[in-house]
């Protein structure tokens, strides 16, 4: 119904983004991960977007920065038991190709690292979307395994440490961008300790 949604921030919160386009007010839900990599107030963004009206007829309109994030989204919302939080946990904690490789391979330990993402969840959305996930063609650049093992490695680390896996990851994120994706694990431990609570 509503493809994207491109205008300027007018206000955001923990979960919610309110969007001026040409004079009407868009309030679009999104993932505090999002919430804490937009611009500026006043600035423009684009969210892809997904319209949701439930049982009670409430209507809610979540969005995602890419593409990709959106299909994940969409798609995790086919599978019986996942809802629209439990679906915005997995593109928020996963990227794309995490999880499209996760379903593909059975890997279960992967999917529970998403919150609220229990085993038996975890089960049936391997068995549901293990046929269709090969066919989701994803635009955005593709995580290698080495990378992605990396990457949670030094998440678990650094939550060991006392970070939280929200700071960990987007850390991480930031270390990788400044290191490069083969940076080596105590390197990106020690990029990644600098973004942490700074």
């Amino acid at each position: 119904m509503i493809a994207y949604i491109k205008g300027a921030i007018v206000h955001k919160d923990i979960k919610q983004v309110i969007i001026d386009v040409n004079g009407i007010g868009y309030a679009v839900d999104v993932t505090p991960r999002v919430i804490t990599g937009l611009p500026p107030i006043g600035e423009t963004v684009t969210f892809y977007t997904h319209y949701y009206q439930n049982r009670e007829n409430k209507i809610t309109l979540y969005g995602f920065t890419s593409m990709d994030a959106l299909k994940i989204f969409e798609l995790a919302l086919t599978v019986s038991g996942v809802g629209p939080a439990l679906a915005q946990n997995i593109v928020s904690r996963l990227s794309p190709s995490q999880f499209q490789r996760a379903v593909q391979r059975g890997d279960t330990t992967t999917l529970m690292r998403v919150p609220r993402l229990s085993k038996d969840n975890a089960q049936v959305i391997i068995t549901k979307l293990k046929n269709k996930i090969g066919k989701i063609k994803l635009e955005g650049a593709v995580d290698t395994e080495k990378s992605v093992a990396a990457d949670i490695e030094v998440i678990e680390i650094l939550v060991n440490l006392g970070a939280s896996e929200l700071e960990a990851e987007q850390a991480v994120e930031k270390a990788q961008k400044v290191l490069g994706s083969s940076a080596k694990r105590d390197n990106l431990v020690k990029q990644a300790l600098r973004y942490i609570r700074n």
